[in-house]
């Protein structure tokens, strides 16, 4: 009792799962960023997912990276170095759809993983999304 975990009223207690457990969705696995140029996105850039993908965009990624891909949003300013610049033609676009999933899934840099915060196919959409970045 003396080592016990104290909370405070109306809080629950943090559970977490036995060590090695499986979720029973399974474990996904995130490739390195050197396989990752080999994995197409399996996403086809229909009507529905890119709206997905830009809706998805604007909540996770447009505080930091701004509306038009720059690198210029509100709390990306903050930052040293600023974030990515998206947009065609630029240093962040020569990267493949596989590359940026794994970057959007896993982090790189000071860019936080966003792995518990979307889906598989919601880091797709984004993905799917940013291809369509003038």
């Amino acid at each position: 009792m003396y080592d016990n975990p104290a909370f405070k009223p109306q809080e629950e207690p943090v559970r977490l799962p036995p060590k090695d457990s499986v979720p029973t969705k399974g474990r996904e696995r995130i490739p390195p960023l050197k396989e990752a140029a080999k994995l197409a996105n399996p996403v086809e850039p229909t009507e529905w997912a890119l709206r997905k993908g830009k809706e998805l965009f604007g909540i996770y990624c447009v505080p930091c990276h701004g509306d038009s891909g720059k690198g210029d949003g509100p709390v990306g300013k903050k930052y040293v170095p600023t974030p990515a610049d998206l947009r065609p033609g630029s240093h962040g676009a020569h990267h493949s759809d596989g590359e940026l999933f794994v970057v959007i899934s896993a982090g790189a840099g000071g860019m936080p993983a966003f792995r518990a915060d979307l889906t598989p196919a919601e880091r797709w959409q984004i993905v799917a999304f940013l291809r369509t970045l003038k």
